[in-house]
Protein backbone atom coordinates (compact mmCIF):
# COMPACT_ATOMS: atom_id res chain seq x y z
CA UNK A 1 0.00 0.00 0.00
CA UNK A 2 1.65 3.29 -1.05
CA UNK A 3 1.48 5.79 1.48
CA UNK A 4 0.05 9.92 1.03
CA UNK A 5 2.78 12.02 2.00
CA UNK A 6 3.80 16.08 1.03
CA UNK A 7 6.66 16.83 -0.40
CA UNK A 8 8.44 20.11 -1.62
CA UNK A 9 9.95 18.33 -4.50
CA UNK A 10 13.54 18.13 -6.05
CA UNK A 11 15.79 19.13 -8.16
CA UNK A 12 14.47 22.37 -11.35
CA UNK A 13 11.11 21.68 -9.28
CA UNK A 14 12.41 22.45 -5.75
CA UNK A 15 10.29 25.24 -3.83
CA UNK A 16 12.79 28.07 -2.97
CA UNK A 17 10.24 28.41 -0.34
CA UNK A 18 10.15 25.06 1.20
CA UNK A 19 12.19 26.20 4.59
CA UNK A 20 9.43 29.06 5.45
CA UNK A 21 6.71 26.84 4.62
CA UNK A 22 7.80 24.17 6.81
CA UNK A 23 8.44 26.84 9.56
CA UNK A 24 5.23 28.30 9.06
CA UNK A 25 3.35 24.79 9.29
CA UNK A 26 5.32 23.34 11.99
CA UNK A 27 4.47 26.93 14.20
CA UNK A 28 0.57 26.96 13.14
CA UNK A 29 0.49 22.67 14.24
CA UNK A 30 1.97 23.38 17.85
CA UNK A 31 -0.22 25.78 18.35
CA UNK A 32 -3.23 24.24 17.01
CA UNK A 33 -2.21 21.02 19.62
CA UNK A 34 -1.46 23.32 22.29
CA UNK A 35 -4.74 25.33 21.90
CA UNK A 36 -7.05 22.28 20.99
CA UNK A 37 -5.32 18.90 22.68
CA UNK A 38 -8.30 17.00 21.94
CA UNK A 39 -8.40 17.78 18.75
CA UNK A 40 -8.94 14.12 16.52
CA UNK A 41 -9.71 12.78 13.33
CA UNK A 42 -13.76 12.62 12.79
CA UNK A 43 -12.87 9.70 10.37
CA UNK A 44 -10.95 6.76 9.82
CA UNK A 45 -7.67 8.55 8.43
CA UNK A 46 -8.38 5.04 5.50
CA UNK A 47 -11.22 6.76 4.48
CA UNK A 48 -9.97 10.45 4.13
CA UNK A 49 -10.13 11.74 0.77
CA UNK A 50 -7.04 12.44 -1.40
CA UNK A 51 -6.50 14.51 -4.61
CA UNK A 52 -6.45 12.54 -7.60
CA UNK A 53 -4.85 14.80 -9.94
CA UNK A 54 -2.62 18.03 -10.82
CA UNK A 55 0.89 17.93 -9.53
CA UNK A 56 0.05 18.06 -5.38
CA UNK A 57 -1.63 15.26 -3.54
CA UNK A 58 -2.93 16.35 -0.30
CA UNK A 59 -6.13 15.55 1.26
CA UNK A 60 -9.47 17.17 -0.11
CA UNK A 61 -10.73 17.75 3.53
CA UNK A 62 -10.33 16.04 6.72
CA UNK A 63 -13.05 16.52 9.31
CA UNK A 64 -11.96 16.62 13.06
CA UNK A 65 -13.76 16.51 16.19
CA UNK A 66 -12.77 17.91 20.23
CA UNK A 67 -12.56 15.09 22.13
Amino acid sequence: MTRPHLTFGVGPHFCLGHALARVELQEALSALILRAPGLRPAVALEDVPWTTEGLTHQPLRLPVELA
